[in-house]
């Protein structure tokens, strides 16, 4: 929340028109990002809980995978987890209407290969952000960002009946 806050006050303060009402927002003590803070990385094994990832077209299962995540102050050497990357392709039954990335909609074929890139975007006490990036050979089809809280499921949809969906991974604790 203080981070939230922060960046807030600091946005503030690049809105306002007169250094002198700037002055006091940047007097303000540095709360931002330290190396001691404590936040959630991915393919980081640090003995803690991992993190079930589905991508669903029209409730089909598209990939799933469980990656490992760790809670760890944001210098450790568990942040190293924070740079693991995945990919993979797959060829949908029928067409994709892409929106919401560029000025116009774009659309990928039916069997037409879709690469899937996903990475970490960012580390937060509460919760990852993770950059997903969906393209065909010859184009960027979609580049967004997914909130994924290690102890609630969450979803962010891609396209119509195209979702991605991160939850706590029950059984990889047992």
């Amino acid at each position: 929340m203080a981070n939230h806050r922060l960046a807030f006050t600091a946005l503030l303060a690049l809105a306002m028109p007169s250094a002198a009402v700037c002055v006091p927002a940047l007097a303000q003590p540095l709360q931002s990002a330290t190396s001691s803070d404590t936040v959630w990385f991915w393919f980081a094994t640090c003995g803690g809980p991992a993190m079930r990832l589905d991508l669903r077209l029209d409730r089909s299962l598209l990939y799933t995978t469980s990656v490992p995540i760790c809670r760890a102050d944001r210098a450790s050497a568990y942040s190293q987890g924070g740079q693991g990357k995945f990919s993979f392709w797959f060829q949908p039954r029928r067409a994709i209407v892409w929106s919401g990335y560029s000025d116009k909609e774009d659309t990928s074929r039916a069997r037409q290969d879709v690469e899937v890139d996903m990475w970490q975007a960012g580390a937060d006490s509460d919760f990852l952000t993770l950059g997903v990036t969906l393209m065909t050979s010859k184009r960027i089809l979609m580049n967004t960002l997914h909130v994924a809280h290690p102890n609630a499921a969450d979803s962010t949809l891609l396209a119509k009946g195209f979702v991605l969906i991160t939850r706590p991974d029950t059984a990889a604790r047992k």
